[in-house]
């Protein structure tokens, strides 16, 4: 009765009403770990809210969204989450987890899969409710990247809308701690770009090419590169027009850079 109650309410407000910017909340998930939204999202976090009741309507969407936030980590590792959270924040947290670790939802707790039951996340604050309901967070200014409920979840426009938040905190410094820069031109790529490397000192460094999807296409440098600014010329030739991430990993530091190639 509680699922049919809650998707009728979804049809009568519709999907299109909701804030644009993000709410915060300071609370702990299930397991104790203690979270403030907007510091985590000013550390250049992407934050993937799912809202669950839990109850069998609520599965294939929930385990749709967890597989694509899944895809991303390993193009963009530490900085994709999800995080699944009670409706109303009236569920205990070991039925949640029960629910959510059964074997017909199997979405597994892990570094950036976590669960709440807390009634600070409030799926109000995003207009229509409707379980589950999914939005996407990211970047300085905590925009709303995705917003849906079951009655209009398309997996498609939420990998884009993570995309789309993980550009948006690519300029976010303190993942960085300013031990390197790096940049591309141009951009959009037309059979080639630059990525510019800039070191402080003698450094280990991994560029790595990702498609859209989270799948690496190729290793473009693995070794060391000396402190200033090393340019570093790709051809992007061969590539298929469409959108792709550059990774560069110096030491124990990374960066992703959006790169449109269009030949």
């Amino acid at each position: 009765m509680k699922c049919i109650y809650t998707l009728v309410i979804s049809i009568l407000i519709g999907v299109n009403s909701f804030a644009q910017t993000a709410t915060n909340f300071t609370c702990n998930d299930c397991n104790g770990g203690s979270h403030d939204l907007f510091t985590e999202l000013d550390a250049g976090k992407v934050v993937v809210l799912c809202w669950v009741m839990p109850c069998s309507s609520c599965i294939p969407n929930s385990k749709t969204s967890y597989n694509v936030v899944n895809s991303f980590q390993t193009s963009n590792p530490g900085r994709v989450f999800f995080y699944m959270v009670d409706d109303y924040g009236d569920t205990p947290c070991n039925t949640l987890n029960s629910w959510a670790n059964s074997a017909s939802v199997s979405i597994p707790q892990s570094s950036f899969s976590q669960r709440f039951v807390n009634t600070s996340i409030n799926m109000t604050n995003y207009g229509a409710t409707g379980m589950p309901k999914i939005v996407v967070l990211g970047g300085a200014t905590h925009t709303v990247f995705f917003n849906s409920t079951v009655t209009a979840f398309n997996s498609t426009n939420l990998l884009a809308a993570i995309n789309n938040a993980l550009a948006a905190t690519s300029g976010i410094e303190s993942l960085y701690s300013g031990q390197f820069n790096a940049s591309l031109f141009p951009i959009p790529s037309s059979n080639k770009t630059t990525l510019t490397i800039e070191l402080k000192s003698l450094s280990n460094v991994k560029v790595e090419l990702y498609n859209l999807v989270g799948k690496k296409v190729s290793e473009l440098i693995k070794g060391q590169l000396s402190p200033g600014k090393n340019e570093i010329p790709i051809n992007t030739s061969e590539l298929s027009n469409g959108i792709y991430f550059i990774k560069v990993s110096v030491t124990d530091r990374e960066k992703t850079i959006k790169l449109v190639v269009s030949n």
